[in-house]
């Protein structure tokens, strides 16, 4: 079985944590790794 990684962003409206998850996407995905991007209902957006 392959290893997962978790990762969360939490915070204020408007804080960046949407600028931060595409960031860190980018990275990931810059390494080869298989990334998986999503998003819980609600917020600004």
């Amino acid at each position: 079985m392959k290893k997962a990684l978790f990762v969360t962003f939490e915070g204020v409206d408007g804080a960046g944590k949407s600028t931060q998850a595409q960031m860190l996407l980018k990275k990931i995905k810059e390494c080869g790794v298989s990334v998986v991007l999503t998003r819980e209902p609600g917020g600004t957006r």
